[in-house]
């Protein structure tokens, strides 16, 4: 009963990283564009910059892997990027609405917050994940629990854009700097709720000492660098999320100049499309991925992405609200399947003394590609308004065709990466991180 209780605690810690992404990311992207009326690649620029600081992912997995805090290498690391994830997110929400420029006071204090929301969000991701490699044996009940708990995470995507969504309702600046308070500091008690009492010590004693075996460049350019299968499979992850969310920057705004939609009611798009993605990765989890493998899911994932992004463009011309939302939740389906068949690969291609640094590794190409997502995703918009004399459905609609070549070609390039080769290329990296020799060596 108590291992129950303790499994279902740790549920809190994706509950609280969405409950501010939720923040720092559809609400601050949507009142920057549509109610403070700045440009989009303004807005794609802030979205991006938690994304960029990712990097910093693969040094805070080595710190995590190698560095307990009393005995501890993931709960204190949990709890704390909760609290600057919590703390940046609220404080930059809130100062956002006080930004008229990129060159003003309140721009630059947004951005530094966003950074320390970025570092909280990173820290606390990656070493929950690193948990459950920990928590968890190899196979399929750390598949899936991976599976599952970011299944809770899809919950709070949908619970969380709903209520915020309700809340903002009638939208003011005042409503929202309210908000924003409440969940920022929701974000630290539900970590602190969920990670007390989770990690196996014994597994903490034993890597703690491998990982330290090593200095942190000499690791990085053994097990990362000089793997070709490892390179490969980085791309794949950044192509995939590159290929996926620039939406996440324009959906939004699309939703408010093409179909009249108000705050409320476009920051519920985040609901619909959770709501797709939340059934994808149930069934991933518990049957698909078992029945059919990765590879087939991923790419019958990302092929239902492709059809919808063309379904959304042209759902454009027509300004009806309802096919839009239909159209975000099969996109969310897709995006769903090829995510759940991503997450397992990542989580099972770990070790017990690395799995903060590897899982720090993939996490980088995640957020690198969501990173230039926002990024591109803005500049395509804000140049094609530009020279077009404000046509929106050209300047959106080819930010949509985009996407699906980027994801035609995701499709293309997984074949090249061997997961099982890849696996098996990372065992070969002793423990204390020297490379041993295969028998064909």
């Amino acid at each position: 009963m108590k291992h129950r209780f303790n499994l279902i605690r740790l549920a809190a810690v994706p509950l609280s990283l969405t409950l501010i992404s939720i923040l720092a990311g559809s609400v601050i992207n949507r009142v920057m564009v549509v109610e403070l009326g700045l440009p989009v690649t303004l807005a794609g620029l802030f979205l991006a910059v938690p994304l960029l600081v990712a990097p910093v992912r693969v040094w805070l997995g080595h710190r995590s892997d190698a560095y307990p805090i009393r005995g501890l290498r993931r709960e204190p690391y949990i709890i704390i990027g909760a609290g600057l994830a919590g703390l940046g997110a609220a404080v930059s929400v809130a100062l956002v609405l006080r930004t008229e420029s990129l060159l003003s006071v309140g721009a630059a204090a947004t951005l530094l917050f966003l950074i320390v929301y970025g570092i909280g969000k990173n820290l606390t991701s990656n070493t929950f994940q690193a948990l459950l490699a920990d928590k968890f044996e190899e196979g399929a009940p750390r598949s899936r629990a991976a599976t599952l708990y970011e299944v809770v995470n899809m919950i709070g995507l949908i619970a969380g854009a709903g209520i915020v969504g309700a809340t903002l309702q009638p939208y003011t600046p005042e409503r929202l700097t309210v908000v924003v308070a409440v969940i920022g500091g929701m974000a630290l008690l539900f970590a602190l709720f969920a990670a007390p009492r989770q990690e196996p010590r014994d597994v903490a004693d034993r890597g703690s000492q491998e990982a330290r075996s090593q200095d942190f460049r000499t690791i990085v350019k053994q097990v990362v660098m000089g793997n070709p299968q490892v390179r490969r499979f980085f791309v794949v992850v950044m192509l995939t999320l590159l290929g996926t969310q620039i939406q996440d920057v324009l959906l939004e705004p699309y939703a408010a100049v093409r179909f009249g939609m108000t705050v409320g009611e476009s920051s519920q798009l985040t609901a619909f499309w959770g709501l797709g993605t939340l059934i994808a990765m149930l069934a991933s989890g518990l049957y698909l991925i078992k029945r059919f493998g990765y590879l087939r899911i991923y790419r019958i994932g990302l092929g239902v992405v492709a059809v919808m992004f063309l379904v959304i463009v042209a759902i454009g011309f027509t300004g009806n609200a309802n096919l839009l939302r239909l159209a975000v939740v099969f996109l969310g389906l897709g995006t769903g399947l090829a995510a759940a068949s991503l997450l397992v690969s990542m989580i099972e291609f770990t070790t017990e003394a690395r799995a903060g640094l590897l899982i720090g590794v993939w996490g980088v190409a995640h957020q690198l590609g969501r990173a230039m997502a926002s990024l591109l995703g803005g500049l395509v918009v804000d140049s094609l308004l530009s020279v077009s004399g404000g046509n929106e459905m050209l300047a959106y609609g080819t930010a949509f065709v985009l996407e699906t070549i980027l994801v035609i070609v995701a499709i293309g390039l997984i074949a090249k990466v061997d997961v099982a080769e890849a696996k098996a290329s990372v065992a070969r990296i002793g423990a204390w991180g020297t490379a041993v020799p295969t028998p064909t060596d």
